[in-house]
């Protein structure tokens, strides 16, 4: 009889095996580059979820490769397509040069203008597809149209922003409005993530330090708070709350953003007055489009031209009051603004204070104010080796440069160019966070958030373009707190809260999470940390999980021709199974067997001595899981395993009213017809495909012509994307393959 190691290490290689198998791991060459291990597993991965499900998340951090996975998941593709922010458009380009993987490209900002690509395609990349979180926006009703015909790869370093939903929303995508049901365990199935044990390649990052201002705020914070609401528009609502909010922010990144944000509300608030003084109320609509305009020039007598709505005579005079506060309150912050110390003074020196603390090392300060951005440089120009860049320009001490140019200057390994002389170099590189997606910065140890943007994800964004291999050794980041104490901030915090809640009230949710202004004020509400961190856990532990099956598969090991039983010690009772038809249950702590975080967890324990059985052990196990399968069964038999979503249960209602509608003579003909399409709705089906299914149903077929045909389009769109497999009812049932028991050792042993 074999020893219970030898048994332990067979059942080990069979449930590797088992798992493993169905994997097919990928060529290393791509092109000119060569793929790692835990990169060809990915794809691998990838490749069995497509198959599956018709789409997955690749959620791998920044600086580990994302785009060469998805160019060798694409390179299968006859037709594939990338979508990508506009920015990213040549880095792709120049990514599937280096790969041999030719694909067109469509870009985020043309998804959001209604324009899907004309061109064919097979399959789907969307970088960066935490943008594609809101299922209401025009961007994400395009995409999902899309990728209702094919099959769907999303990749974002952080794909979940504020809430669960957002990540619900990206799986969506090829998964169907059901998405929108599963807990953050069950969602983190469909989001890969390779091990990180060895991290070797990857530089280290230090927690932030925060870095408080050496400065007054003056009172700025008290009179912005004391600000009057905005005079009301024609279509209601009151945004004074997001208006204050607004200014609040601005305020706590620098006193220049505040300042043009107070102009741009006083430009306002004098073309609104002119569309009173002409007995006109503008709508919302109106007013914004005349804050999209650039400079500081009022078109005076332009506004009361474009205001259509006609207010009541009381109307105009509550408006005029409304606008006469707005004034006074708005001059009475500029005088505060004066009156007060400058705190952009005091950001200037704490940079200089970082340089000074960091010689010879590469500094790269992020906002999402371009007019921060801009007094900033202009403060520090006379530095040496200071660089700046917004969407509308890059800049130097000795004028503009072209952005390419600027980054190379800035990053010359990241950007593949020859180094600059130490004259020409710029170590210190002011940004907006047009920066923080998509670009290689690694040459650069030091981040530095100026200021706190709305959603905390974009602070990971912003050290990730830092964070990559061949970087520094130790990434260090900073925070700068606002010009004010804490206490004040924090009162400040509960006051906005506060407002904007009832703002909520009245024109109804704007955004997921309101950002502290405090460093004592978690960044994160408590609902999305639990959630964020569980869906992480559950991701990195299955990555964990495969690379350790595949240190257990060996490279001898053929297929195991009997069933193999182990024990192992552990201080948690549970078993792991492997099945025949390739899939992995286990079972801890007699909690119900599943095939998702209880085997991960199974292998980690699976990791201990081994031992012998203990008597009833293989036989407990073996009517557990037995148990598992016969509900299973059940369940699919009966149709309830995967009932439709929302979307897909209004199409069955439909069906049911056209049943109940049929003539007796047409029911013979067209009742298998309806059924079929009723069973395909039970698969899960992209988003896109259930919104082309209502839109379907809305139609009113009233002749058996007319019903056959509504019912063949119905199945043709259902059936779209369905898996070819064997219908479950003709399956074989599984056999245990192997089967590992954890639990402690006995007394006896």
């Amino acid at each position: 009889m074999p020893s219970p190691d030898a048994r332990l290490t067979a059942a080990r290689a069979a449930i590797a095996a088992a798992c493993l198998d169905a994997l097919s791991l990928p060529e290393s060459t791509l092109g000119e580059l060569r793929l790692r291990a835990d990169q060809r597993r990915i794809v691998a991965r990838a490749q069995q979820l497509l198959d599956r499900h018709g789409g997955c998340l690749i959620g791998e951090e920044v600086g580990r490769g994302k785009t060469f996975i998805a160019l060798a998941i694409a390179r299968r593709w006859r037709h594939p397509l990338v979508v990508v922010p506009a920015s990213l458009r040549s880095t792709w380009q120049r990514a599937m040069i280096r790969a041999g993987v030719p694909c067109s490209v469509a870009s985020h900002e043309g998804l959001s203008r209604g324009h899907a690509p004309a061109v064919p395609h097979d399959g789907i990349i969307v970088d960066e597809s935490h943008h594609y979180r809101t299922t209401t926006t025009r961007r994400y009703t395009t995409l999902a149209l899309l990728a209702a015909r094919a099959p769907v790869v999303l990749l974002s370093a952080t794909p979940l922003q504020n809430r669960l939903r957002d990540l619900a929303a990206q799986i969506a995508l090829f998964l169907g409005e059901r998405a929108f049901a599963l807990d953050s365990g069950a969602l983190a199935r469909f989001v890969i993530r390779g091990s990180y044990r060895d991290d070797s390649l990857m530089p280290s990052v230090r927690a932030p330090e925060w870095l408080s201002l050496d400065t007054d705020d003056g009172g700025v914070l008290s009179a912005i708070l004391a600000l009057p609401p905005p005079a009301l528009l024609l279509d209601g609502g009151d945004a004074g709350a997001l208006r204050t909010i607004g200014l609040v922010r601005a305020w706590a990144s620098s006193r220049a953003a505040l300042q043009g944000m107070l102009r741009a509300r006083s430009r306002l608030s004098t073309a609104v007055e002119q569309a009173v003084d002409a007995e006109r109320q503008p709508t919302r609509r109106e007013a914004r489009s005349w804050g999209a305009g650039t400079g500081d020039a009022v078109q005076l007598g332009f506004a009361s031209l474009l205001a259509d709505g006609t207010p009541s005579r009381g109307a105009v005079v509550e408006l005029r009051e409304a606008l006469a506060r707005e004034r006074d309150s708005l001059s009475a912050l500029f005088t505060t603004l004066r009156a007060g110390p400058d705190p952009d003074a005091a950001r200037v020196a704490a940079l200089r204070r970082i340089r000074q603390r960091h010689p010879g090392a590469r500094v790269i300060a992020f906002s999402e104010y371009a007019s921060t951005i801009n007094a900033l440089f202009g403060a520090l120009r006379a530095d040496a080796a200071v660089g700046m860049l917004t969407s509308r320009e890059a800049r130097i001490a000795s004028g503009r440069i072209g952005r390419d140019e600027l980054l190379a200057r800035f990053a010359p390994v990241a950007q593949g160019a020859a180094p600059f002389a130490a004259h020409d170099s710029v170590t210190l590189l002011l940004a907006t966070d047009l920066l923080s997606e998509g670009v290689s910065l690694q040459d650069a140890s030091v981040v530095v958030h100026l200021d706190l943007p709305w959603n905390p994800a974009r602070l990971a964004q912003r050290v990730g373009r830092l964070r990559r291999p061949g970087g520094a050794a130790e990434i260090g980041s900073y925070l700068l707190a606002p010009p004010a104490p804490a206490a004040a901030l924090l009162d400040a915090d509960a006051r906005l809260r506060r407002k904007l809640a009832a703002a909520e009230r009245a024109i109804g949710a704007t955004f997921d999470v309101l950002p502290s202004l405090s460093p004592v004020v978690a960044s994160f509400t408590a609902e999305h940390r639990r959630e964020h961190d569980a869906m992480e856990m559950s991701a990195a532990a299955r990555g964990a999980m495969f690379a350790q099956l595949a240190t257990w598969r060996g490279e001898s090991v053929g297929p195991m021709t009997r069933q193999v039983v182990a024990a192992v010690e552990a201080g948690q009772r549970g078993w792991l199974v492997a099945l025949s038809d390739g899939r992995v249950v286990a079972s801890i702590g007699g909690c119900a067997p599943d095939t998702t975080n209880s085997v991960a967890q199974m292998v980690v324990l699976a990791e201990g001595p081994s031992r012998h059985l203990m008597p009833g052990e293989e036989k407990s196990a073996v009517s557990a899981l037995h148990l598992w399968l016969a509900r299973e069964d059940l369940a699919t038999a009966c149709g309830i395993d995967a009932p439709p979503g929302p979307l897909g249960q209004i199409v069955v209602r439909q069906i049911a009213l056209l049943q109940r509608r049929l003539p007796r003579h047409l029911r013979a003909s067209t009742l298998p017809l309806l059924s079929r399409v009723r069973d395909a709705l039970h698969a899960p089906l992209p988003l896109g495909t259930e919104r082309l299914l209502v839109d379907h149903a809305s139609i009113q077929p009233q002749t058996g012509e007319q019903i056959r045909a509504w019912s063949d389009a119905a199945l043709l769109l259902a059936t779209g994307r369905a898996s070819h497999g064997a219908p479950p009812s003709s399956r074989s049932p599984p056999s245990v393959v192997a089967l590992i028991v954890a639990g402690p050792r006995s007394c006896t042993e």
